[in-house]
């Protein structure tokens, strides 16, 4: 006798309604989300270009303050690395200075006010860079 071959049916998952669910997910999101530029979010005022008038007058003193470890401030802003003993920066912006109030006429005074604690030679430095720009009117202040 023969046996009969049971014809058992393959399982199949149909994935056509997954697909369609994935697609209607991708379009609800898609629509519902907004996009936002985030440059436009800063919500920062840059300012305008201003003009300075002319009569802007140049200030009367500049403050070198050197701190402790051997940083140089001229006006409160940072000009050279500490390490350096020309001071480059400092000895250029000293000497645009000096030829901006020459030529306006004022005399250029410049208050040192070195940190109690720091070394000597970082003030030597400083008072070289004023003899090599050409400034002669130095006083000395608490730093």
């Amino acid at each position: 006798m023969r046996a009969k071959k049971l014809s058992i049916p393959e399982d199949r998952v149909d994935l056509t309604p997954m697909i369609d669910i994935v697609f209607l997910l991708l379009i609800y999101f898609m629509v519902t989300t907004t996009i936002v530029k985030e440059e436009a979010d800063l919500g920062i005022n840059l300012p305008a270009s201003m003009v300075v008038p002319p009569d802007t007058p140049l200030p009367e003193q500049h403050y070198i303050d050197i701190l402790l470890d051997g940083t140089v401030l001229l006006n409160g802003m940072p000009t050279d690395n500490p390490d350096n003993r020309s001071l480059p920066n400092l000895t250029k912006t000293l000497s645009q200075l000096k030829i901006s109030s020459d030529r306006v006429g004022l005399k250029t005074v410049v208050v040192v006010q070195p940190d109690a604690e720091v070394y000597q030679q970082n003030v030597v430095n400083v008072l070289n860079v004023l003899r090599e720009v050409g400034i002669s009117s130095i006083s000395f202040g608490q730093g």
